[in-house]
């Protein structure tokens, strides 16, 4: 329903007040915080008018109004502004991925404890699923007789490696062909293109008789393994969101450190958030299956030249401050995405 513009500077008193103090506001609070010039009396009119539509709820007879999901989200997608993460705080964030190591799960492991730090609340960081990053390099590195490691290399700086046993006859110019062959034939390709492209090349080139080309394809079968690899989430700094919540509140803390457990749960829904691409403030409500209306998600997609492979956010009470958890996660991302994409 739409809202006057009255019900609008209320509505954004009452939610920025919840922010800060997590208690009911009351009309004497609104008329004294507004510009309006109302009374307290007029001002309950209007929370009145605000209620039956929604935007706030009454858990006492007697006490002020708190906001629905359905005011934060109006607060969030429509009066919100964000501030830009201090210049310090830039610096900071730069130079900790930066020190974070070369691949991707050090660095995704790294960013659900900075976005932690930095919110004193939940990070989270989703690793690519295997089957969707691109395939860079391969090379094979002799380890003794008849074993050799395979190391493959995505965008992105994700490392594979897998230990092969090969015929004691394959020598180390043997093994440079069959990386150069592959590297040539799947560079760019997402890596379940690849396994596509190797199960119908072996045949041909087991008809063709080109012995050098079918042993460098079963190399890379091997390599690549037959099974889809889970998706990793990297979680971090849930000990600090007792913090963040009312002590007599602990069946809303018992519900989400059980959402936080179950990672098939927690993957559906970063799932979803990374299907919406952008930043993304979801609301716990929003949620089947777990009484989450007390929690919020805060996330934004990183990736490499528009093409998303994960999420990274934060996951707090619905009070929490968006006007500067917004802007970090979304720079945290944006970081990430630089990281990638000078990897390229």
């Amino acid at each position: 329903m739409e809202l006057t513009p009255r019900e609008i500077d209320v509505l954004n008193i009452i939610v920025e007040s919840y922010i800060q103090n997590a208690s009911p506001v009351g009309s004497r609070y609104v008329a004294k915080r507004s510009s309006l010039s109302l009374s307290p009396a007029s001002m309950r009119n209007i929370m009145a008018d605000l209620t039956e539509k929604g935007y706030l709820a009454q858990p006492h007879t007697s006490a002020g109004r708190v906001p629905s999901d359905l005011a934060f989200r109006y607060y969030v997608d429509t009066l919100l502004k964000p501030d830009t993460p201090p210049e310090k705080l830039q610096a900071t964030i730069q130079e900790y991925l930066s020190r974070a190591g070369l691949e991707l799960s050090g660095i995704l492991e790294k960013t659900s404890k900075l976005i932690s730090d930095q919110s004193s609340l939940v990070g989270m960081a989703v690793a690519p699923q295997s089957s969707s990053v691109r395939w860079k390099r391969i090379d094979f590195v002799p380890v003794s007789t008849g074993l050799v490691m395979a190391v493959l290399v995505f965008e992105g700086g994700m490392i594979q490696h897998k230990l092969l046993e090969i015929q004691e006859s394959v020598k180390q110019e043997d093994l440079e062909k069959y990386r150069n062959i592959l590297n040539e034939q799947f560079q760019g390709m997402p890596l379940y293109e690849v396994k596509q492209r190797i199960l119908s090349q072996i045949e041909l080139a087991r008809n063709e008789f080109n012995k050098l080309y079918e042993r460098a394809l079963n190399l890379a079968k091997e390599a690549c393994g037959e099974e889809e690899q889970g998706r990793q989430v990297y979680v971090d700094g849930t000990v600090k969101i007792w913090d963040s919540v009312d002590s007599k509140d602990l069946e809303s803390m018992r519900e989400l450190l059980e959402f936080l457990e179950h990672r098939s749960e927690l993957m559906d829904i970063l799932d979803q958030i990374t299907r919406a691409r952008g930043m993304t403030v979801l609301f716990g409500s929003q949620i089947t299956g777990r009484n989450l209306s007390e929690w919020s998600i805060i996330s934004s997609p990183y990736g490499i030249h528009d093409r998303t492979l994960g999420v990274v956010g934060t996951i707090g009470p619905v009070h929490m401050d968006y006007s500067r958890l917004v802007p970090l996660v979304d720079y945290i991302a944006k970081m990430l995405n630089q990281i990638l994409e000078s990897r390229t």
